[in-house]
């Protein structure tokens, strides 16, 4: 078995198709060169002997010429099938002759010719195009699927490696990228960003007084309450163990000030758990103010709730930078 008809094996063909010398097979590229062929068409044209590798056959097919046929649409609505009839040929100087045949379209833009000396092993030859690609269209639905499952496992991962385990809510990782994108949306359009970090005062009491798995629970009810305080386009994130903090993109010092009391409020008015009783919480707020980094207004943020906790606790202190106004009846460093 040479070279040609050895390829001819990829592409699915039963063995006895390769050897038959009743029936014309040949795969061409969209030049018109060999590629792959049985022993039926090695028989009828012989490739020249300055032929390294796949030679052009384009001036074999008479009529119908192979630059008309891979102009047509399948044949018939058939999803392969572009030409079936008569295959005038003619090679070198030989008498042309007429042989019944196909021609398919098959992957890359390529020509599958089969031709008949043998009608029943043409006719075995197209039901066995046919099977394979019907296989190829299960086989690339099979790889849609695949994808889209893939495609879901990734978003479920992304997400998961933005949550915090605990409570649901964002982790660091997610404040991070969070914060780096809105403060570059703020510098480019000039849109107003605060940041809260909000604090349960005596924490490290819950868990000594009440267990571990009590915390937990008020932590995750905790980080419930704030998201019921915060708006579609806000971010809770967990900063870490007790503190939790609210990215709010296009809201002024005022109103971040007021979100911050609201929470601070509700909180004060109604237990998280029943067990454990009345739990507080401080609060810092900052708003950036022109070329500072997001790094900044959380290290301003993060001072404002160092004053709160040293002032009494259970209260909202604002962070004030050149040319900003406070808030009124609020805090302020």
């Amino acid at each position: 078995m040479n070279d040609l008809t050895r390829s001819l094996e990829n592409l699915g063909l039963p063995p006895f198709l390769q050897e038959l010398s009743s029936v014309v097979i040949a795969l061409l590229d969209e030049n018109g060169h060999v590629l792959a062929a049985n022993q039926g068409f090695l028989r009828m044209v012989q490739p020249p002997e300055t032929a390294g590798g796949p030679w052009d056959v384009r001036s074999l097919f008479v009529n119908p010429r192979l630059e008309d046929v891979q102009s047509l649409g399948p044949y018939h609505g058939g999803a392969l099938l572009l030409y079936r009839g008569i295959l005038n040929v003619a090679h070198d100087d030989q008498p042309c002759r007429s042989l019944q045949g196909h021609i398919y379209r098959w992957q890359q833009g390529r020509l599958l010719v089969a031709a008949e000396y043998d009608v029943e092993g043409l006719e075995m030859l197209g039901a066995t195009v046919m099977q394979l690609n019907e296989e190829l269209a299960e086989t690339q639905q099979q790889l849609l699927r695949a994808n889209r499952e893939l495609k879901r496992n990734e978003a479920t991962i992304q997400e998961l490696m933005h949550t915090d385990p605990l409570t649901g809510v964002g982790n660091r990782r997610r404040l991070d990228e969070a914060l780096a994108s809105a403060v570059e949306r703020s510098w480019q359009y000039g849109d107003a960003l605060c940041l809260l970090i909000a604090d349960l005062d005596h924490f490290k009491e819950v868990n000594d007084r009440h267990s571990h798995a009590v915390g937990d629970e008020v932590l995750k009810r905790f980080a419930a309450l704030l998201r019921d305080h915060c708006r579609q386009s806000d971010l809770v994130a967990r900063f870490g163990g007790e503190e939790f903090v609210l990215l709010l993109p296009d809201a002024h010092l005022e109103s971040a000030v007021a979100c911050a009391e609201r929470i601070r409020q509700r909180l004060e008015s109604q237990p998280l758990a029943p067990q454990v009783g009345r739990v507080t919480a401080s609060f810092g707020v900052a708003m950036l103010s022109r070329n500072e980094e997001g790094g900044d207004l959380l290290r301003r943020a993060d001072q404002a709730l160092y004053r709160s906790k040293k002032e009494g606790r259970n209260r909202v202190t604002q962070s004030i930078a050149p040319g900003q106004s406070a808030a009124p009846n609020t805090g302020c460093c």
